[in-house]
């Protein structure tokens, strides 16, 4: 009997060890993966790191979400501080890019405790098992690292849940998940179902957990027309143009559309080879957090519906599946065990089984590695541009999602070469040349008057940078903001 006490400290001092390990793995995973250039989707740098250096320096691309105000400016915003800090101690270098990016990544970061508080009202080995998966899954690593709204608004829906599903609320909880579900939904609209349907299904008609949660969510309101005065826009004006767009005109179809099941095979195909068994597994987690998977399937009927489909539109529901999938493991484990709570082995064995199906996936799907890239577009057209020879720099239309003013630490004017030059297919028009210096084509690509000066290392022959001599013209109709808006971009 007097050993009781010890063992269980040591077990406590266990338990706190191995919860350390998977965040230290968490947080070198994503070290290991952070890029100042790399990107998965265009909107990482046109929408959010360059309306932030817009922000700040006054100069910057505005695109036609902008120019439509269909967005609202609170994650350039939340951007604008360290975009700001890295300018005045660094100037001339990518600091601010670099710290614009890492604030991000630890805003994603609010998933992991939220992981943790969700899984520990099971059991702490399901507060382990879920960490794990957000922490160690190799996509929920890589969405932290994109700069995207859905990143942020999964984060904080996650969290928000995390207080929301307390089975013993205080109220300063409560309206702190009205405030993070709030919060989710200025970053994300879309998030607007999954969060009213996560409420409605965890609060029913308790009025007395209604008036807290109702509470943070106004407060997250006011802070939304707080940042939208300070961006010079009507408060909400954004809401209304999102709708009109987007639903009542459909303005996003003109970028693809997609059947409803198609999220259905994305999902299979993210997931693989085990989204079945993810999804499975999910079913069997615990009866109170059943809210979260009633959440996570409305946000995917929701977008399921809409024309237009890109993945990262249902990373919500991912990641709610896959914490719920790795509570549903340990439940299983559990029952197998005669009800008998999952001890420190058992946890420790989920964890390394999770970490395992993590690398599996990552290797079957091609993992980070094929879901984000093109770095090497902007890492030589910043090279280029530190020249003091430089005067412009010309790049194909065709990577215009890759390069942003933001990403040069030299401003230089960007031009955006027309759509075939670069294979051959239209001549490169003599505006271009006489206005840009610094070419960025593919190798035996470069018209005359131009020498290869390089090729970025390991590109396979784009992009390589070409230069002439002498200075440059007006940028003219093939500047990159007079093409964006000649083509409604």
């Amino acid at each position: 009997m007097q050993g009781a006490p010890g063992n269980a400290r040591h077990e406590r001092l266990g338990w706190l060890a191995l919860a350390m390990t998977v965040v230290l793995a968490g947080l070198a995973l994503r070290a290991w993966q952070f890029s100042l250039t790399d990107i998965g989707y265009s909107d990482e740098l046109m929408q959010y790191l360059e309306q932030a250096n817009r922000i700040v320096t006054g100069q910057g691309l505005i695109p036609w979400e902008s120019r439509a105000g269909l967005r609202n400016a609170l994650i350039p915003q939340l951007l604008a501080g360290p975009v700001w800090l890295g300018h005045a101690i660094a100037p001339g270098t990518l600091l601010a890019v670099g710290l614009a990016r890492a604030t991000f990544l630890l805003l994603t970061l609010i998933a992991l405790p939220a992981a943790w508080r969700i899984g520990s009202y099971h059991s702490r080995g399901a507060a382990l098992a879920a960490l794990t998966v957000v922490s160690l899954w190799w996509e929920s690593a890589l969405f932290s690292q994109l700069l995207l709204s859905e990143s942020l608004g999964a984060a904080l829906v996650l969290a928000g849940a995390a207080l929301l599903l307390d089975p013993e609320p205080r109220r300063a909880r409560l309206a702190g998940a009205g405030l993070l579900l709030g919060l989710a939904v200025l970053v994300r609209l879309q998030y607007a179902p999954a969060a009213a349907v996560l409420a409605l299904t965890a609060l029913r008609a308790d009025r007395a957990r209604w008036v807290p949660v109702l509470g943070g969510a106004v407060l997250a309101l006011v802070l939304g027309a707080l940042s939208d005065l300070a961006a010079g826009a009507v408060p909400y004006g954004w809401a209304a143009v999102t709708v009109r767009l987007n639903l009542g005109e459909g303005i996003a179809a003109r970028f693809g559309t997609l059947p409803a099941d198609a999220y259905l095979t994305m999902l299979n195909t993210h997931l693989a080879p085990v989204g079945l068994a993810i999804g499975l597994a999910a079913l069997c987690a615990p009866a109170r957090l059943r809210p979260l998977l009633w959440a996570a399937l409305a946000n995917l009927v929701m977008h399921s519906l809409i024309g237009h489909k890109e993945y990262r539109f249902v990373w919500l529901t991912t990641l709610c599946l896959l914490v719920l999938a790795a509570t549903g493991t340990v439940w299983l484990i559990e029952r197998a065990r005669g009800g008998r709570p999952a001890g420190l082995p058992q946890a420790a064995l989920v964890c390394l089984g999770w970490a395992l199906l993590s690398v599996w996936s990552a290797q079957v799907t091609g993992g980070a590695g094929a879901y984000r890239g093109g770095g090497a577009v902007a890492r030589l057209a910043d090279s280029a541009a530190r020249d003091p020879r430089t005067c412009a720099i010309a790049f194909p239309f065709e990577y215009k999602s890759q390069l942003v003013p933001a990403l040069l630490a030299t401003p230089r004017p960007l031009l955006l070469i027309p759509e075939g030059v670069m294979t051959g297919r239209t001549a490169m028009p003599p505006a271009v040349t006489r206005a840009a210096n610094a070419l960025l084509l593919a190798r035996g690509a470069g018209p005359a008057g131009y020498r290869l000066e390089r090729c970025e290392p390991g590109a396979h022959g784009f992009p390589c940078l070409y230069r002439r001599p002498g200075t440059c013209a007006p940028a003219g109709a093939y500047g990159y903001q007079e093409t964006l808006q000649r083509i409604g971009m």
